[in-house]
């Protein structure tokens, strides 16, 4: 648990660095018709700056951000990661907004991510 509400999964690489991590609310083992909790965005973004400050991720190479109904979900692309962060905008005014967010290390070592289409500088 990175905070109260907030899981975080970790994928390695063989160098045993991170490579990909995951950030959202715990999900039940079970499906159920329940809707899954929101996170606050501060929190994602104070997490988001522990494991990969602003001054590690190198230069910002591009942005893309496509949404549908309330849902947006916005790729910002560095030189040395990618940070991809989706969230659910129909209540504006509340600060528990964010579904998930996720970032992808580039490094030879990880996994490639396939690189959005519409990128832009």
């Amino acid at each position: 648990m990175a905070r109260p509400g907030i899981s975080l999964t970790v994928e390695y690489g063989s160098d045993h660095l991170a490579c990909q991590v995951l950030i959202e609310p715990p999900q039940p083992l079970i499906h159920t018709e329940e809707p899954i909790p929101l996170m606050s965005s501060d929190a994602v973004t104070e997490i988001l700056e522990e494991i990969v400050p602003s001054n590690i991720r190198g230069k910002e190479t591009g942005t893309s951000v496509s949404a549908m109904g309330c849902n947006e979900s916005q790729i910002v692309e560095y030189e040395k990661v990618s940070i991809m962060r989706s969230t659910h905008n129909c209540l504006p005014l509340k600060p528990e907004r964010e579904m998930r967010a996720t970032i992808a290390f580039r490094r030879d070592i990880c996994p490639k991510r396939r690189s959005s289409a519409n990128v832009t500088p």
